[in-house]
């Protein structure tokens, strides 16, 4: 065995023990599989991206979500039946995870309006909609919870809640609102929805109903996602927000995809971006990626969670806060106590 898929197969192990365990049987299962399976490693190691997410979702692309594999043998015989398939699928496609259900947990984090919103890594842009949602927070210790957003919003996000969450009593004006993106998705565009819908875990049946509902919200007004990189390209789009409106630059599971070098110039993008105009950064990424908000943070309690940092940018300067621990999926947000 090479010792690419050696990696690979201890990437899946990974995948599978941290993401996967205890949240979804079905990626927890195959993951395991393809940890031990020195013939799926081997297809995987001759592709320029074997990143565990992209491979199950144009699996899933191929069967839809009941009829994916759920064993090493049946993973075998769909990959010698259309081996081809999923190497075209995974060379055109990138994991796109447009999971509205973060939005629970960035809403907090956001400042007071108005806002100018521009999310990086946006995909279709859902996230940037977070305004027409409807939110329940429940509040696990001390029971009770918390609603906000239209009643009659098709889009219903519940997250438990613990700690001293800000959970605002208003949602913001957003009064502009852009995505970048290196590879946009148009909502209107089916196939575009067809794998938005696949890069859900199949046997995640709200999340998949929660995002067609927030699809066909979409579709009435979709919002602006333009093709760029989050370096190149960013000044521009920066340059276009209103100057009356704070700016906020968000995003959730996007840098672990980019370089350390790169996240770095990111950053140093909005640095000098703030010599103009104050931007406030709000990251909700896995530990390691961003290294100002990870020095922050306390040992986590459970494995598998984002960190969720804001980092407020003026006159070329940075303060960093680490906020809470979030739920990959926006499902869990656990505040941060300082005291």
């Amino acid at each position: 065995m090479s010792s690419d898929a050696a990696a690979i197969k201890g990437r899946y192990r990974q995948f599978a023990d941290v993401w996967c365990k205890g949240y979804s049987d079905v990626y927890y299962r195959l993951a395991l599989e393809v940890s031990e399976d020195d013939e799926v490693a081997a297809f995987l190691a001759a592709l320029p991206v074997s990143q565990p997410n992209l491979f199950f979702a144009s699996i899933q692309l191929l069967t839809g979500p009941e009829d994916m594999p759920r064993t090493a043998g049946e993973l075998r015989s769909l990959l010698e039946a259309c081996g081809d398939q999923v190497r075209g699928v995974m060379a055109a496609r990138r994991t796109q995870t447009n999971e509205v259900g973060r939005c629970a947990a960035l809403l907090p984090a956001l400042p007071t309006g108005p806002l100018a919103l521009v999310e990086v890594g946006a995909s279709a842009g859902l996230c940037l909609l977070l305004d027409r949602f409807h939110y329940r927070w429940h509040r696990a210790a001390m029971g009770g919870s918390s609603a906000l957003g239209p009643a009659a919003s098709p889009v219903r996000l519940v997250c438990a809640v613990a700690g001293r969450v800000p959970i605002p009593d208003a949602l913001p004006a957003v009064v502009w609102r852009h995505g970048l993106d290196l590879h946009p998705l148009d909502v209107r565009d089916d196939d575009a929805a067809r794998w938005l819908v696949a890069c859900v875990w199949p046997d995640h049946v709200d999340r998949r109903r929660r995002l067609e509902a927030a699809i066909e919200l979409a579709r009435a007004r979709p919002p602006a996602v333009r093709a760029g990189d989050l370096v190149d390209d960013l000044p521009a789009v920066l340059d276009e927000a209103p100057v009356d409106a704070q700016l906020v630059v968000f995003h959730s599971a996007v840098l672990s995809y980019v370089d350390p070098d790169r996240r770095r110039a990111f950053a140093a993008a909005l640095g000098r971006a703030s010599t103009q105009r104050e931007v406030v950064w709000v990251s909700n990424e896995a530990p390691g990626i961003v290294d100002e908000i990870a020095a922050l943070a306390p040992p986590q309690a459970a494995p598998g969670r984002f960190l969720l940092g804001r980092t407020r940018f003026t006159c070329g300067g940075r303060t960093d806060e680490f906020l809470a621990f979030a739920h990959p999926h926006g499902a869990e947000l656990a505040w941060h106590d300082p005291g």
